[in-house]
């Protein structure tokens, strides 16, 4: 972890690695573990593979009946037990006319491809929220880290004014006050490894379950990442899965409308078949045709629904679009805001925080200053740090939300399907 520069010994203190000796899992570890562990993604795939049988399922054509007839038997005289009887077995294959089946096809066809879409969106969700998670632990790890220097430092003081209440060099009250500051850095030591068990937690189960009792993350949040270029987000999410998705719903919509009409024409059914007479030893042939006529059911009120979920597809699409684009520059003011105030923590506040300090340091090792300045000057300096980690965290959700976005985890998931693609090949 890269280490911030500060001028005073103080700062070095405060800014060291921690989990020593603990598993460190990099980032791209982490994404890669997210992608083959998450059960949600992997129940994704599953939907992939079922749409695509859903498809094949319907370019099928029906299949055809057997038919086996018996006429003429259990009668009287001499059509009496089977003497009589004719046996007919044949065959029947309805045809399915109007192009049902290549609407069919192309209704499931657009099912499937909303189905990668989706999956495709919820896979940069998913490694968004994992590189989310993983930068929090980052910066729950360096919390931890100050809230130990913060109770170092405590105890130093607090051992520091006790010997100067002991040799009447300094007030009671600065021993309480010193006492005081002691409990709060352990109070705030407890919370910040909470948190990071916390943050540990949430990463793990992104990863698929992973055990964290000694997982440390190796990231460098000292060095902020940098603003995007709004058009170009907005450019982008034109090209985002949930746009494609919206894409293929309106043409799935289309298609089943074609489908609707087409069920419009009814389908004949043609028969052949082989008849035996038993009465004079001797067989046949027989044919036949049938088809429903379409007096009443005409497919009316099919055509009607398909009609009016076209209307509601491009409508939805629409809203899609809006929300999408209006989410983007959300997210993008966030991430400007939020890094602008991180930068101004980094470059202006704590340094100045850090000489506020030193000075007060200095003076009351001197005597210039009392210890209520220097208890002041201690606690302001680790509140400004404590900020700075929570404006932090706010750049890494609005960067991941943004890289959800545009989209830049796409790689790595066109790679791990493809290996995924090659893995079932080779079974």
């Amino acid at each position: 972890m890269k280490k911030l520069l500060y001028t005073s010994a103080l700062a070095v203190l405060l800014w060291q690695p921690t989990l020593v000796g603990a598993e460190t899992l990099d980032k791209q570890a982490a994404l890669q573990r997210a992608l083959q562990n998450n059960p949600t993604y992997k129940a994704a795939l599953a939907t992939i593979d079922a749409a695509d049988g859903a498809t094949l399922q319907a370019s099928l054509p029906p299949n055809p009946d057997a038919v086996f007839e018996i006429e003429n038997f259990a009668g009287e005289d001499e059509n009496e037990g089977f003497d009589g009887a004719e046996f007919t077995l044949g065959i029947e294959q309805a045809i399915e006319l109007g192009g049902k089946r290549s609407n069919r096809t192309k209704v499931a066809g657009f099912s499937y491809s909303i189905t990668q879409q989706q999956a495709k969106a919820q896979a940069l969700s998913l490694l968004a929220e994992t590189d989310y998670a993983f930068m929090r632990v980052a910066v729950a790890q360096e919390r931890v880290a100050l809230a130990d220097k913060r109770l170092a430092l405590a105890d130093k003081t607090h051992d520091i004014v006790k010997k100067r209440v002991g040799a009447a060099r300094a007030a009671e009250i600065e021993h309480t006050k010193a006492d005081i500051e002691q409990a709060a850095a352990e109070v705030e030591q407890r919370r910040a490894e909470q948190e990071l068990a916390t943050a540990q937690n949430d990463l793990a189960r992104l990863l698929g379950g992973i055990n964290t009792a000694d997982m440390s993350v190796d990231a460098d949040i000292g060095s902020l990442p940098d603003l995007l270029d709004k058009e170009q987000l907005l450019q982008a999410i034109q090209n985002a899965p949930q746009m494609k998705a919206q894409e293929f719903a309106k043409m799935q919509a289309r298609s089943s409308l074609d489908l609707a009409r087409s069920q419009a024409v009814p389908d004949p059914t043609f028969g052949l078949a082989v008849r035996r007479f038993n009465e004079n030893d001797s067989t046949a042939l027989v044919a036949g045709v049938s088809f429903p006529l379409p007096v009443f059911n005409r497919n009316q009120g099919g055509i009607k629904e398909a009609k009016a979920n076209m209307i509601k597809t491009d409508a939805q699409s629409y809203a899609a679009g809006l929300a999408l684009r209006q989410s983007a520059i959300q997210t993008w003011e966030n991430y400007a805001a939020s890094l602008a105030e991180a930068q101004r923590y980094q470059n202006e506040i704590i340094p100045s925080a850090q000489k506020a300090y030193d000075q007060a340091d200095d003076g009351y090792g001197r005597g210039a200053f009392g210890f209520l300045d220097l208890l002041d000057a201690q606690r302001v300096l680790y509140e400004v740090r404590e900020a700075r980690l929570d404006s932090l965290l706010s750049v890494y959700e609005a960067k991941a939300q943004t890289d959800f976005l545009m989209g830049k985890h796409s790689p790595l998931i066109e790679q791990f399907s493809q290996a995924n693609l090659e893995g079932q090949t080779n079974e």
